[in-house]
């Protein structure tokens, strides 16, 4: 009898892989395999065109006609099915070589290139500088973002301590954490040997004390600088000096929230994205204090626990936030001037964003959205609109997907909203016009500004080099792939078109206004790749 395959312990894994490899030296199956396998497939023209149909439709559904390879290489595979392995080569190579150098081409290869250049940067500069090791986190906050945070590291084997003012959100937490750690697909739920092992990993802590032996602390609880201070006074006195102490804030300075720390070169911020278990980016806030081992630490951490860490500096919004306030502001704006909600989340979708930015209201949460309005039109008056829409729907108790009801209606927690009337009374009475957009119209009116923003973060040296907003808002926004990134789609328009695509919107003051880095680079014909910061 033939040996072709096996099952064996994993410590006699090699053992049986020799044995097959000789035991096909002896039998030659596997030049057998070979003709066999350059021969033509059997298979009839109908069902071959069946075959093709189903998969062309597959893929559009899931690329939304944006990525063209995957239909090129269906077309190819389906044109070679028929004919022998050199013939098949062939009419790969004619197929496949037609994508080289197109856009979409050029863009996914510099998102590869935006990854490959994460895995290798540490964060700083001074090569001198070591990370220390983290072997053990502390979560104070048991909400969906505490959880998720919580549940990465321990799926990575790091011990958590878990902790929360409420008991009863406390236990739903430690629940919440052991299904995602322990999560088998297989199974398709939690595997129960698995979470009895990451048990003995998880303290549900109820003291300080607990929290603060770990050797990262990491804050995720209510958007309030006062809140927060209060916490870090009681926690930083019973660290150890070497640990480190970072916030998952969205939008709070850090260096605001470092105030009266006794160590704040021990302190930043670590700013993860929601659901933590798919969005790899983590943003690293650099405070006026923070030094070069913290950064270097933490950035070591996040690519341990499997994410993809930025540095940014300190301010307002940080980095993804702050471009996403445009994006976000403008929507409601568009609403006011009577562009329709459909349309407006359409628009933002064909452009190739995951979701429309209505839609990303709701799953954020409009008690969130408030909160983080609030800071950024503090920070930034001249150009953001204290828009009245989210406050209207707050007040009428229309959080989002979170109570079923925001700008969409979630029939028994669906994902997926569906209009609701009474989101159109609602919004009726605020109304200052209602004319029709074009869709060019409305893309420029939502991605124009963002770029703008852009533009004045690398002015402020909020990042370290521009590839960063473009890694940043891929990774953390779901900004298109296939577009290579914000300034990486900016510099196929060029500097001197987006400045003359800006001109229809000059009635809306500051928020569409070119900067003087952009009408520099539209005078010099310079590219926002070719920038040095």
């Amino acid at each position: 009898m033939e040996l072709t395959s096996d099952t064996v312990a994993v410590e006699n894994l090699l053992p049986a892989a020799i044995a097959l490899v000789r035991a096909e030296q002896t039998s030659k199956d596997y030049l057998r395999d070979r003709e066999a396998w350059k021969q033509p497939i059997g298979m009839d023209e109908t069902e071959l065109g069946f075959l093709g149909a189903t998969a062309s439709g597959y893929i559009q559904q899931q690329t939304k006609g944006q990525y063209p390879a995957p239909l090129v290489a269906l077309e190819a595979l389906l044109g070679a099915a028929g004919v022998d392995a050199d013939a098949a080569a062939a009419i790969e190579v004619e197929q496949m070589s037609q994508l080289f150098g197109t856009p979409v081409n050029r863009a996914l290869i510099n998102v590869f290139l935006l990854g490959d250049r994460n895995k290798k940067d540490r964060g700083i500069d001074e090569e001198d500088v070591q990370p220390r090791k983290i072997s053990s986190v502390s979560v104070v906050g048991a909400g969906i973002m505490g959880a998720g945070i919580a549940a990465a590291n321990l799926k990575r084997g790091i011990p958590v301590a878990l902790a929360d003012a409420s008991a009863p959100a406390l236990a739903k937490g430690v629940t919440s954490v052991l299904e995602e750690a322990s999560y088998n697909k297989q199974l398709k739920g939690p595997d129960p040997v698995r979470t009895v092992q990451l048990a003995a990993m998880l303290n549900s802590a109820t003291s300080d004390e607990e929290i603060a032996r770990a050797d990262l602390v990491v804050e995720e609880i209510v958007e309030n600088l006062e809140v927060k201070r209060k916490l870090y006074a009681r926690i930083e006195r019973l660290l150890r000096p070497e640990a480190i102490l970072g916030s998952n804030t969205s939008t709070i300075p850090i260096t605001q929230l470092a105030a009266g720390l006794a160590r704040p070169e021990r302190f930043c911020g670590l700013h993860f994205f929601n659901p933590v278990r798919k969005m790899p980016l983590v943003e690293v806030i650099r405070g006026e204090h923070t030094n070069d081992e913290t950064v270097a630490t933490v950035v070591a951490y996040a690519k341990s626990i499997g994410k993809s860490p930025i540095v940014v500096n300190d301010g307002p919004g940080f980095l993804v936030n702050r471009l996403l306030l445009p994006y976000m502001n403008e929507s409601l704006e568009l609403i006011l001037e009577g562009a329709p909600i459909k349309d407006i989340d359409r628009v933002a979708k064909q452009f190739g964003m995951p979701l429309g930015p209505i839609a990303l209201y709701d799953v954020v949460g409009i008690d969130t959205c408030v909160l983080a309005g609030r800071v950024m039109v503090e920070a930034f008056p001249e150009r953001t609109v204290a828009n009245p829409i989210p406050l209207t729907l707050l007040k009428k108790g229309r959080l989002g997907q979170k109570n079923g009801a925001g700008f969409f209606q979630y029939p028994r927690g669906a994902e997926k909203g569906v209009p609701d009337p009474e989101v159109d009374q609602l919004l009726a009475p605020l109304m200052r016009e209602k004319r029709k957009f074009s869709d060019e119209e409305l893309t420029s009116r939502l991605f124009l500004p963002m770029v703008l923003e852009a533009t004045r973060i690398l002015e402020e040296k909020i990042v370290r080099d521009v590839r960063d907003v473009d890694l940043g808002l891929i990774y953390g926004l779901g900004f298109p792939p296939f577009k290579g990134g914000l300034l990486f789609w900016a510099d196929t328009l060029g500097a001197a078109k987006i400045v003359e695509m800006l001109k229809p919107f000059a009635e809306l003051g500051p928020r569409a206004t070119p900067t003087p880095l952009l009408l520099e680079m539209a005078k010099s014909g310079k590219k926002f790749y070719e920038l040095k910061i």
